[in-house]
This record gives C-alpha cells, structure tokens and sequence, in this order.
C-alpha cells in the first residue's frame, strides 16, 4: 500500500530493505531482531533496536521511543506488523519539514536581510 493511501489504524507488514510509509507502532516483530536506520530524522549512526514493548510516559523523545518505527526511515534488520498512527505531516519527519519551513519565512522577515 502506498503512503498516501494510509490512514491511522491501517495495519501493515514491514520488512528488510523498506522504506516506512507512515509513523507505526510495532505490533509484533516477525524476526529475530527488528532494526531501523533512523539517521535521516535523528541523526543517528547506527541502527536502532526496536521491541513491541510499552515505552511509559517517559518515552519523549523520538529516540527513546523503541516501539515506534518512523516515516522515512529504513529497516535494516527484520520484519514486523505494525499500526498505522500517523501519516503525512503529522509524521515526526513532517514535524521536521513544518518546522524548517517556519524557521526559513521567520529568517525571510528580519529585519538584517
């Protein structure tokens, strides 16, 4: 299924190679392991372990949130279910861009230019 047919709750199969479509809650790991390659949101230089295990409250930030596969990001390791929670740019990868996108009109209104 492609991503802009995805809606929250929509369940999907993730495996090796593929780029995820959607922000998704792991649901159940199918492999061994279950690896993702999140650099291109948070910068990180090698793969992140992912489980199925409730995180708690203190899970704030994307790194610490091990049951969730992000949008844009690659599996490198495994093959897994997982639910849909979010899609387009109420992804975390859209959070980014909307953020970069009001950072660069607010530079386009100072004053120094």
């Amino acid at each position: 299924m492609e991503a802009k047919e995805l809606v929250p709750g929509d369940i999907i199969r993730v495996k090796q190679g593929q780029c995820i479509p959607a922000d998704c809650r792991v649901a159940e790991i199918s492999s061994i392991s279950l690896q993702l390659e999140q650099a291109a949101l948070t910068g990180e230089s090698v793969s992140v372990q992912k489980t199925t295990s409730t995180m708690g409250a203190n899970a704030l930030t994307i790194q610490d949130q091990k049951n969730m596969i992000f949008s844009s990001t690659i599996v490198s390791v495994g093959d897994a279910v997982a639910v849909v929670v979010n899609t387009g740019m109420k992804t975390a990868i859209g959070r980014v861009h909307a953020d970069v996108q009001e950072a660069k009109e607010e530079e386009e209104d100072t004053p120094l230019k």
